[in-house]
């Protein structure tokens, strides 16, 4: 634990209205402790006395929104209040609120079909499914501000698209077949497909995330106190623009924008965030690797290692077949049943007899996978099989859902480390954005040194608490449990990748 060598308290935290538009310092607090993470919504825990100031706004959380906002070494946490309790011996009671970031918007959002229809027509040009391909910055954000608009929120979208395409691989270096693995699978490390139907976009997203290199952020924007948001796809404008357009809108036909609705008046405001808002966009892990946690210095104090016993050795994925398949096996069905009854009876014109969709769903909708390596290392008394999630794919990416959800159901191995960051003095690591070569942010990958073997992972969590007379103390957790993959690994990702965008093209044509 490190001493907490600022000013107390070490979190300043502020307390806004409902709308962002004042705010108040909560001051002093018993206890505080905020999570920052890189893929889900990070955590905050805050504890004041009953007669605190603002102990009532906190217990407010019940029908009203208690946005809350701190900063640690220049890392924003911004969130609000989700469950409030008042706990004690009367005259001596705590109030203790319990915090959620700000990217839990993502399990509140819905993906539609068509988000421009309503519920009970929902069809688009992509069909039963609202479908999109391409980097997955870009991917993300489409889902993301099309239902943001269709629900009136204030979620922007950061701008420029993040995507670089990726470095053709020079053929003097291919000097193996891993080489050339490696070199395919790299081509498609930043793309996805995703299909939609429903779908929460916490749900949709994690599917991507689980097998790739990107983290999520949802930024609180206060014009006020932030300044210049910098470029953003802006969603206020189309948001009350569909309000318009919607039947069940105050300003349905309403084209002649009165009192500058539609905030088109100011160039300069175009692309920017003049009201309090959100900003959505994805992140890159860093290379830190030049900066080495060891366990030598005293600056690793514990750690946890966990392993856990397998849960099958084969995944079963599908239960609907991709429309173009079904299409197929009917026309051939057709086909060969008018084939054999003209051969059979010349002349009776019974070809027009039609199998309709009676083998949909029958051919191509289910796809069982194996570990086999895994089967015979368990012997005959391992556990079986399961039945893999495939709400956002069709049987054409199959390959891909099947070999991630034997990875998730295989054994499992965890770490997670405590350590101690900085100290007293200055000297050693500390969690943060500020740019002097000692502080680290969640994405981070860095070194970790243990008896003369070098191990590099990224940082996928962090913790701070801070109580009143005590220490600040940091914890960091290293990595997460998902193996390291080599490039064959990484190639059968790349298929479901591939795959789906021939199946997105088809379903688009069809």
């Amino acid at each position: 634990m490190i001493p907490n060598v600022k000013t107390p308290p070490a979190f300043p935290i502020l307390v806004f209205n409902q709308n962002y538009t004042q705010a108040r310092p909560l001051g002093p607090y018993i206890k505080a402790r905020f999570g920052w993470f890189w893929q889900v919504p990070g955590t905050a825990t805050i504890q004041v006395k009953r007669d605190h100031p603002l102990a009532d706004r906190l217990m407010q959380c019940k029908r009203d929104v208690v946005p809350i906002r701190t900063v640690y070494n220049g890392k924003k946490w911004n969130g609000r209040v989700m469950h409030c309790e008042v706990e004690g011996v009367p005259g001596e009671e705590i109030v203790t609120a319990t915090c959620i970031g700000d990217l839990f918007w993502l399990a509140t959002i819905l993906c539609w079909v068509n988000p421009l229809f309503p519920p009970s027509v929902q069809v688009g040009l992509t069909g039963k499914q609202d479908i999109m391909f391409g980097p997955i910055d870009f991917v993300f954000k489409w889902f993301l501000a099309r239902n943001s608009i269709r629900l009136g929120k204030p979620i922007h979208m950061r701008l420029p698209i993040d995507y670089s395409g990726p470095e053709l691989p020079q053929l003097d270096d291919l000097d193996s077949l891993d080489d050339i693995i490696d070199a395919i699978s790299g081509l498609a490390d930043d793309m996805c497909v995703i299909n939609a139907r429903f779908t929460r976009a916490d749900e949709l997203f994690d599917t991507v995330l689980a097998d790739s290199e990107r983290g999520m952020d949802m930024d609180m924007h206060v014009p006020a106190l932030d300044g210049d948001s910098g470029q953003v796809f802006n969603t206020d404008t189309l948001g009350r623009l569909q309000n318009i357009l919607d039947l069940s809108g105050d300003n349905f036909l309403y084209f002649t924008n009165p009192d500058n609705i539609l905030g088109l008046l100011d160039p300069d405001t175009w692309g920017k965030v003049t009201n309090p808002g959100l900003i959505f966009t994805t992140k890159r892990k860093r290379d830190r690797t030049h900066m080495i946690w060891r366990t030598d210095n005293g600056s690793i104090t514990s750690y946890k290692r966990g392993v856990s016993h397998p849960q099958g050795s084969t995944a079963i994925v599908g239960g609907k077949a991709p429309e173009i398949a079904n299409q197929l096996v009917e026309w051939g069905a057709n086909l060969a049943i008018q084939f054999l009854l003209n051969m059979l009876i010349p002349g009776a014109n019974l070809g027009t007899i039609l199998v309709g969709d009676l083998f949909d769903d029958i051919f191509f909708a289910f796809q069982a996978f194996h570990d086999y390596e895994l089967e015979a290392d368990l012997g005959p008394f391992g556990f079986g099989e399961v039945f893999a999630d495939n709400s956002g794919a069709w049987t054409l990416d199959a390959l891909s859902v099947g070999m991630t959800k034997l990875k998730e159901i295989g054994p499992q191995e965890s770490l997670k480390i405590e350590v101690r960051s900085g100290d007293p003095n200055g000297r050693g690591f500390s969690f943060g954005t500020i740019d002097d070569g000692r502080h680290f942010d969640i994405g981070d990958e860095m070194s970790f040194w243990d008896r003369g073997t070098i191990v590099q992972d990224y940082v996928s969590g962090v913790e701070v608490e801070d109580s009143r007379g005590e220490f600040c103390t940091e914890y960091v957790t290293i990595g997460d449990d998902r193996v390291v993959k080599d490039g064959w690994a990484k190639l059968v990702g790349q298929i479901g990748t591939l795959a789906a965008l021939s199946r997105a093209a088809a379903v688009a044509t069809g």
